[in-house]
């Protein structure tokens, strides 16, 4: 599974991946380190998805040509 998380659409699948793990940590009794890992994956993800993000605007406004 570690596969998916590399690549082009590996934040969100890290995302959804912390999503389900927090979910399930949540709702089993005793769950806190599924719980926890969850939260990691899915702050990981967001980081990674507004990452990739600003790195496409900043390269679309960037290959128009010479900034005045």
């Amino acid at each position: 599974m570690l596969f998916l998380f590399r690549g082009h659409n590996g934040p969100v699948v890290r995302a959804i991946a912390g999503a389900v793990l927090l979910a399930i940590g949540v709702a089993l009794p005793g769950g806190a380190l599924c719980a926890g890992i969850g939260a990691v994956l899915l702050v990981w993800g967001g980081i990674g998805v507004l990452s990739s993000q600003r790195v496409r605007r900043q390269g679309h406004i960037g290959s128009g040509g010479r900034m005045p």
